[in-house]
Formats: C-alpha cells, structure tokens, sequence
C-alpha cells in the first residue's frame, strides 16, 4: 500500500519529536542540562531621562557590575538543580540580555514598548527567550528607595535583569507545566510574577512559589 507523501511526512516528524523527547527525557535523568545565559553585544545604554535621574550615563565599570549580579541571581536561582547556567549561545535553553529589544506586530514595531522579557517554549526541542535591559533598568530606576544611593540603584539594575531571566528561563525549563505554575499574580514577591514593574523585581528578595517544585521533581539533584 502506497501512502500520500504529506502522511508519511506526518509519521516521520511525529517519529523524529517522539526520538528526541525520549532522548531528552533520558538525558534529564542522567545528567545536568545546560540553560545558557549572556548578555548580547549590546549597546546598553540608559534613555536620556533615565541618565539624567541617574546623575549620568552607566560607566563600564557599572555595566559590568550590573552583568556580575544579573549572572549571580540567575545562578542562586537554580543552585541546587541539575542545571547549570552556562554563557554558552547553544544551550538546550537559553535567555539573551538585550539592549534595543524589538517587539513585531503585523503592522508594527512596539520598540520602546517591547516587553520586559520574553521567550518561545519548543518543549522537547528547548527554547530561547531575551530579556530587555532598557525596561528593566528604567524601571530600577523608578521604583528605586527615595533618596537611593548610585550605587544602590545600579545593583537594583543587575538584580532586575538577573531575576527577569530566572523568570524566562523557568518558562523554559517547566514545559508543559509551564502555563500552571508560572506567570501567576499570587506573591509579587516571587520568581513565578507575571509581571516586572514592581519594586520587588529590583529590590529586596525574590522566592520561588509554585514553580519550585515541579523544577525539584524534574531536575532534583
């Protein structure tokens, strides 16, 4: 029996998703599974009303301050699960810093209205997301403590950032659990948050809710 092209195609893509699901689900159990995180080539830059609130522009040093502590919340995030946080571009998941993000419509772009981050979830296949540095620093700005320090305020900028892509990042990781246990409104004092213009996105300390555990389940040393 002879059968249509557009079936035996159906059967071989269904077969190669199913082959790389088991693989997956193989590896998972076996062995760490690398998120890789990293800042794009940039620029970064404050807008001008952001720079002038801050006194001036982010200097080098600043910048890369702000990289280290965004790195540092990612990590402590996952520490304790089988995933290790990686620069590397070709992580199974992976989450990108961007400085002009772009948000496309049909019609057009949202630039600056972009959200703060986002990411496409492809389950068994990974995922890839990015996370905006101009919102979320802006937004460290504003919800900063009156009478914040420079200082201050630029670790609010790192922790922001490094807590938006542990939020991207669990998108990633949770699958078909990904839409019950994250995104949810319950404690604005959580990874799970579905939103970043909050003051507790940028100062003070995150926990995780709903998500942790299934992450345990999952990917528990």
């Amino acid at each position: 029996m002879r059968f249509p092209a557009t079936v035996v195609i159906g059967i071989i893509v269904v077969a190669a998703v199913t082959s790389v699901s088991l693989t997956i689900g193989c590896r998972a159990l076996r062995q760490p599974i690398d998120a890789g995180f990293w800042w794009d080539d940039g620029p970064f830059l404050l807008s001008m009303d952001d720079a002038a609130k801050m006194g001036g522009p982010l200097s080098a040093a600043e910048l890369t301050r702000i990289e280290q502590l965004s790195r540092a919340e990612v990590e402590r995030a996952y520490a304790g699960l089988r995933i290790n946080v990686t620069a590397r571009r070709d992580a199974f998941w992976k989450v990108a810093v961007v400085g002009t993000p772009i948000t496309m419509n049909r019609r057009y772009s949202s630039y600056p209205f972009s959200a703060a981050g986002e990411s496409r979830v492809f389950g068994p296949l990974g995922g890839w997301g990015s996370v905006a540095f101009a919102i979320l620093a802006h937004n460290a700005i504003e919800y900063a403590p009156r009478d914040a320090s420079r200082p201050l305020i630029v670790d609010g900028i790192g922790r922001g950032i490094g807590r938006a892509a542990v939020h991207e990042l669990a998108h990633q990781a949770l699958g078909v659990n990904n839409i019950t246990h994250i995104d949810n409104r319950t404690d604005e004092h959580s990874y799970e948050y579905a939103n970043a213009d909050r003051p507790s996105q940028y100062y003070g300390d995150l926990r995780w809710t709903t998500a942790r555990a299934v992450l345990e389940e999952k990917f528990g040393r």
